[in-house]
């Protein structure tokens, strides 16, 4: 038997689709600040945006990401994540991903920046832009927005 390539993933076929999970995968991030498989979700799915929206085109993704410096950021994210360690030389934007805990445990305050959370340290011209250090949540503000308004994403 031949393998077969095959488009999208179940019901994800088209950039819409991903940008419903991106939204998602946003939502569950925003409720749970410190939850890493929600950030894995979100940066993997937000970087890999570009693929969707440029299949076979190395050279329109690799255009649009130089582009966007938000989306140089997700990608060193992302393919950090993946691939347990971003080596390729164009990722210099993330220095780390940290986990800090807030001032209040056991469901004594509720919501708010003493919950702690995900934290990227950034590095080099993200930083100068974006902040040394920025809440995984926020900058997942700012990756959703970036496609949200995209009108390649708008729909019918």
């Amino acid at each position: 038997m031949t393998a077969r390539g095959f488009k999208g993933f179940g019901s994800l076929k088209t950039p819409i689709d991903l940008l419903h999970k991106i939204q998602h995968d946003f939502l569950r991030l925003r409720d749970a600040p410190n939850d890493v498989y929600a950030a894995f979700d979100f940066y993997v799915s937000a970087y890999h945006m570009l693929d969707w929206l440029h299949p076979k085109d190395d050279a329109g993704r690799r255009a649009e990401e130089a582009q966007y410096p938000l989306l140089q950021v997700c990608s060193h994210l992302a393919n950090g994540a993946k691939h347990f360690e971003a080596t390729a030389k164009q990722h210099t934007s993330v220095n780390d991903v940290v986990s800090e805990n807030g001032m209040f445990f056991g469901g004594q305050f509720f919501g708010g920046p003493f919950l702690g959370g995900l934290f990227i340290q950034l590095d080099g011209q993200a930083a100068s832009i974006f902040g040394a250090k920025v809440e995984a949540v926020d900058f997942a503000k700012q990756v959703l927005a970036h496609w949200e308004n995209d009108p390649r994403l708008a729909g019918p």
